[in-house]
């Protein structure tokens, strides 16, 4: 019974959080936590469940937030259908790389997306009549609720981006009780002998990357919204690595982990703010001490506590 009660616990855990302090900074930060646990999420996705290493993911976040921004500032579209054509372009985007590179296993297919991202990063670069190239794009305009106007401040906004957050997650748990989300195990777990089930792999890969995208890019048009400027930096190889870190430390395969993974980034990144390029060194450590101390991630420490107060609960299989 209590097992069952705390994810609605945690859920208005984080749903009250920011009535906790009437400090803007820590408003501020609590939004940058939401956003990239959302963007953590739909990575974990790729990485947790499919079993996949992408090194591209952030290129689908940075579509997003240019696409919505765009929208938004050029044509007039309401932001709210902003986003979601940040996600179907995103989408698009993934269903096209999806389809060329799932194909191919193994490093083959994380080169693959890293080239897909760099290529994104390359012409957002210089694309100056659309994307202003690397001035980005500034005074982007707010979420705007109807009957409640634009959002101007942060804790207004964190409710909206832990909205998204929280139905996210509990989709990502909904899919891993059903028999589609069994199917990504499978084909993560044993690709060959999936197949000869009767899964089709491919189909299965696919779907699960576009979901991944579109999310991601659902995020970064929240982001361009809530920021009110954007770069290429988005796409970034510094963001990709942030996002593995993210997902790997927390726990991949998890719906936990990556919202945890993602509250100890934004943590350590504004704690080590003051050390400059430094911080990475820092990063670097935490990732590389994560694989080697817990393979798992930090959400897995807490299971042996579990399996003492409910011996029904199995061991966790080595990595």
């Amino acid at each position: 019974m209590i097992r069952k009660a705390l994810p609605f616990a945690a859920a208005l855990v984080l749903a009250l959080l920011p009535l906790g302090t009437q400090s803007t900074y820590l408003h501020h930060v609590m939004v940058l936590w939401m956003l990239y646990a959302l963007l953590a999420l739909s990575l974990n996705v790729i990485i947790g469940y499919l079993g996949e290493l992408s090194f591209g993911h952030a290129a689908f976040f940075g579509l997003g937030a240019y696409a919505s921004a765009i929208l938004t500032m050029q044509t007039g579209v309401p932001v709210w259908l902003a986003l979601i054509a940040a996600g179907l372009v995103a989408g698009l985007f993934g269903f096209v790389i999806g389809y060329v590179s799932l194909r191919i296993v193994g490093p083959q297919f994380a080169i693959l997306t890293l080239g897909f991202g760099s290529i994104i990063y390359t012409v957002t670069n210089y694309w100056d009549d659309l994307t202003r190239g690397p001035m980005g794009i500034n005074n982007i305009p707010p979420v705007t609720v109807p009957g409640v106007g634009p959002l101007g401040e942060a804790r207004d906004y964190y409710f909206v981006v832990v909205a998204c957050v929280l139905a996210f997650a509990y989709a990502c748990h909904a899919l891993m009780r059903s028999r589609t989300g069994r199917a990504f195990l499978a084909v993560r777990e044993n690709a060959p002998l999936a197949a000869s089930l009767g899964i089709d792999v491919f189909r299965t890969k696919l779907l699960g990357f576009v979901a991944a995208t579109v999310v991601a890019g659902i995020a970064g048009g929240l982001y361009a919204h809530y920021l009110r400027v954007i770069t290429p930096e988005l796409m970034s190889l510094q963001y990709m690595a942030a996002l593995i870190i993210m997902v790997v430390v927390g726990g991949r395969g998890t719906v936990v982990g990556p919202i945890l993974g993602a509250l100890i980034y934004v943590v350590l990144l504004e704690v080590l703010r003051a050390f400059g390029p430094l911080r990475l060194i820092v990063f670097a450590a935490l990732l590389t001490g994560s694989v080697i101390f817990v393979p798992h991630g930090l959400v897995s420490l807490w299971r042996p506590w579990r399996r003492r107060a409910d011996p029904a609960i199995r061991p966790e299989p080595a990595p």
